[in-house]
């Protein structure tokens, strides 16, 4: 094994294993360092991918050539459409994947790389050149826990909860990146000493229960699309793993008076967590100390696995905990169709170091160390989805940066993944950070239908969109043409879509007819108005472009509006604290965030729409 690569990456879950891809599409020689190499690509919490804000996340990275939509289509159990009744910018998928299946599909795909090296091992230490005055420091490389050092030309740390990871469940206190896994506490002190900054925080997991102890018949089943639809925009066909529903119960008053009557045994409430969890996925407890008059929290069952160990657990969305293992046994039987079940794994609750993302570029560098990235959970983030997304997106800017080439900066117009990396490099974090659809300004030109309309194109330019996915893509386009161009040429009666006579002209073209509410293109379909099949995205893209056409135009002028700001760069090295005529306030936050355009200069919280004027002049002046 060679000891010097481009590209060293720390950790293989879903931020390291697109980061090492994407890296190693990019021409890089990259090592990925992991403590277990059969937990490469593992989904230690949920068996979920998907679902509005996050689903809209793995198309995208799907459109610019990552690889979580692939393997989520490879390992579907049950795939539903959400929020299908509600308008276009918040219907995402949502599949509950085979767990094993979803590991070992994504360490295939990384085997199959040839630039790929994995070595197991626990990494203590980042290896830096002696701090000088002159220029930036730059690490060497990494040292493992047996002493050996392997230098590569940058390092990317994605370890998820593992810095300084110590498990809670009531009285118990476990040091462990995960359950069964040993922590990198040597490595958080390795980062101290080299001056990055690290806090607190928290996440957690729910107890799993034996699948023949639960009373299926007391619960409200939930079955997937039949169609089994997909996400990824390589239009997939179906896997043939078996379709398994999820069910659905609630919590009752008999939960509440457990969980209320052992507060004081939950660490989360004791003193020994410091760290703040997940504002929008509380625990059970969490929920009953903040919401204490509502009783009923919904709890979905959900499938781990269809063969092997696993498929004999199911997942207990909505029970997360810290409480100990007898007060599990006891809540957990207080739910309708679990009062017999049998707990296989215990909940708990996982406390762990993170760095700050304010003191790392919005492309995933160190400030004070250009050649040191983080990514995923270390800079704040929480779920699969915005693990992988910031993983592929620091991928591909370490391989830009190795080369030379300027970084890829995603607009809040133009991804979720702009709108994440934007929030977390110029608004930091206080909790967990959760990728959600109100988030986004303009979430009507971010649906999940056109993910590729808006990235592929670059994801070719890039280099990581091949010829395969391209010529879909290529494909695609033409469909939307070709239907968009029928429905303006194709004129049709009222009533011979919707079966009633209209006050209006009879006859208009097929374009008019679909902006009337209620009226839909698989109306027309049935009508026999349509002379092709056309793929469900195609369908999706086109209806909401009619649709929404107004709403469509004037988001797109106020991006345009707005934009003058996003394109007036900052240099990095301008000197705030010698603008007099900025508050102080104003010139402490901008020394710390060091936004890149005045655009996120706008964004920081604290900085006055009157500094950003005076700093708009300054700028203008400087470049004239």
């Amino acid at each position: 094994m060679t000891n010097q690569y481009d590209i060293i990456i720390v950790g293989g879950g879903h931020t390291g294993c697109e980061a090492a891809r994407a890296a190693a599409r990019l021409g890089c020689r990259v090592m990925v360092a992991v403590v277990r190499r059969d937990r490469i690509g593992w989904m230690p919490c949920n068996p979920s991918i998907g679902g509005p804000a996050k689903g809209h996340l793995t198309r995208e990275i799907d459109a610019l050539g990552g690889i979580q939509a692939v393997v989520t289509d490879r390992c579907s159990l049950h795939v539903r459409w959400l929020n299908t009744k509600k308008g276009p910018a918040v219907r995402a998928l949502r599949a509950q994947c085979d767990k094993p299946l979803y590991a070992s599909t994504m360490q295939e795909i990384l085997d199959a790389e040839p630039g790929i090296t994995v070595r197991e091992g626990v990494v203590t230490d980042i290896v830096a050149d002696p701090d000088t005055r002159e220029g930036a420091r730059r690490v060497r490389g990494v040292r493992f826990e047996d002493g050996e050092i392997v230098t590569a030309r940058a390092v990317i740390l994605a370890t998820g909860t593992f810095l300084g990871g110590t498990i809670f469940r009531g009285e118990e206190r476990i040091p462990a990146g995960r359950e069964g896994e040993a922590p990198a506490t040597a490595l958080s002190d390795s980062l101290r000493s080299l001056g990055i900054p690290l806090g607190r925080l928290k996440t957690g997991t729910v107890p799993r229960v034996r699948r023949d102890s639960i009373d299926h018949s007391s619960l409200e089943i939930q079955q997937p699309d039949p169609s089994h639809p997909g996400f990824s925009f390589l239009n997939l066909p179906p896997n043939d793993l078996p379709r398994m529903p999820c069910y659905i119960s609630r919590t009752t008053a008999r939960t509440r008076e457990i969980v209320n009557r052992n507060l004081h045994r939950a660490a989360l409430f004791s003193g020994e967590i410091t760290g703040e969890g997940p504002r929008y996925c509380p625990s059970i407890e969490d929920k009953y100390r903040k919401f204490p008059d509502k009783i009923s929290h919904p709890v979905f069952l959900e499938p781990e696995a269809s063969s092997g160990p696993l498929a004999d657990e199911v997942y207990l969305q909505g029970l997360s905990t810290s409480l100990p293992k007898d007060v599990q046994d006891e809540y957990v039987r207080s739910v309708p169709g679990l009062e017999r079940a049998v707990i296989a794994r215990y909940g708990y609750a996982i406390e762990y170091d993170f760095v700050d993302p304010l003191a790392v570029t919005i492309w995933g560098a160190s400030k004070r160390i250009p050649n040191l990235f983080f990514a995923g959970q270390i800079l704040g983030t929480t779920g699969y989805e915005e693990a992988a997304g910031m993983g592929l997106l620091c991928g591909i800017n370490v391989a830009r940066y190795l080369s030379g080439a300027e970084p890829v900066v995603l607009g809040r117009d133009q991804a979720y993944l702009g709108v994440m990396t934007d929030d977390l490099a110029i608004r930091g974090v206080s909790d967990p950070y959760r990728m959600l659809t109100g988030r986004a300004e303009w979430r009507l030109l971010l649906r999940f239908d056109d993910a590729d309309r808006r990235l592929t194109p670059l994801g070719r330019e890039i280099g990581l969109v091949d010829d395969e996915r391209w010529s879909v893509f290529q494909v695609r386009e033409k469909s939307i043409k070709d239907l968009t161009a029928f429905l303006h040429n194709t004129r049709a009666r009222f009533d011979a879509i919707i079966g009633e006579e209209s006050g209006g002209p009879a006859v208009r073209p097929l374009a008019e007819w679909l902006k009337i509410p209620g009226v839909h293109l698989e109306d027309l379909r049935e009508k026999k108005l349509l002379d092709r099949d056309y793929t469900t995205d195609t369908i999706m893209t086109v209806e909401a472009e009619h649709k929404y056409e107004g709403y469509l135009t004037r988001q797109q002028s106020e991006v345009r509006r707005l934009g003058r700001a996003e394109h007036i760069r900052i240099p990095q090295d301008f000197e705030y604290g010698e603008v007099s005529s900025i508050s102080r306030e104003s010139r402490e936050k901008l020394e710390r965030v060091r936004p890149r355009t005045l655009g996120q200069a706008a964004r920081i919280s604290g900085v006055k729409p009157s500094d950003v004027a005076v700093l708009d002049i300054l700028l203008a002046r400087r470049s004239g």
